[in-house]
């Protein structure tokens, strides 16, 4: 087996709570030809599952938000792990779940960011993990 220095992954997953262990499955058969420590592997999956389900918070109960979207990416590369989650939705109040989630989220991470554009709404999460 061949350890990969190098990486990128991406998915495009629908904001519903069903998808939430297919996204962990997938992230972590990803990562488990990458050389990440397994302390770190466990801290993105986690990471990726909570920014999801914040979202998936938010979008609870409102009309229309059956075709949401959110796309995760996470970067390897020789010194850290990036993930990055952009919502493709309005959310202007992340509420207190989404605050709660970020705050335990940093806790995992070297530095988390959560960004929303004015004009388009789009929300962009960025964490960076040690490898």
């Amino acid at each position: 087996m061949s350890v990969i220095e190098w990486a990128v992954f991406t998915a495009r997953v629908p904001v519903r709570v069903e998808q939430l262990a297919s996204i962990r499955a997938r992230v972590r058969g990803w990562m488990a030809d990458c050389a990440i420590t397994h302390h770190a592997r466990h801290d993105v999956v986690w990471a990726a599952s909570e920014a999801l389900s914040s979202a998936i918070d938010h979008l609870r109960g409102r009309p229309g938000s059956t075709g949401s979207e959110a796309t995760l990416t996470l970067h390897v590369d020789p010194d850290v792990v990036v993930l990055t989650a952009t919502d493709h939705f309005a959310w202007t109040d992340p509420g207190p779940a989404a605050v709660d989630g970020l705050r335990v989220i940093g806790e995992v991470t070297d530095r988390v960011t959560l960004t929303t554009d004015p004009d388009t709404r789009v929300s962009t999460l960025v964490a960076v993990f040690p490898r």
